[in-house]
């Protein structure tokens, strides 16, 4: 009997298309719920982050520290991802 599968682990990861997808990673399901605890988490003002939501852009000086947060860890964003974001490239190209 096998206890391990060998399929990757995304049942319940959420897909990370945007910058406000990003932002949307520290949910709940209440949107400013969410900036309010990536505001927190990275000491940024809840308001400085509901505008990065609202623009879906987040400025490249805030990257390192969402970066370092398991949130973000956890969801497999990278540098090079929010790279393509701001450059707006097809997610397939940031992959790559």
């Amino acid at each position: 009997m096998r206890l391990r599968t060998d399929c990757p682990k995304t049942l319940g990861m959420a897909q990370i298309t945007s910058f406000r997808s990003v932002i949307e990673l520290w949910g709940p399901k209440d949107a400013h719920g969410a900036r309010l605890a990536m505001a927190s988490e990275i000491g940024a003002s809840a308001g400085m982050v509901t505008k990065w939501w609202q623009r879906d852009w987040i400025p490249s000086e805030w990257w390192a520290s969402i970066l370092a947060t398991e949130k973000a860890r956890s969801a497999e964003v990278s540098a090079d991802l929010l790279t393509a974001f701001a450059a707006r490239q097809p997610l397939d190209e940031a992959r790559a």
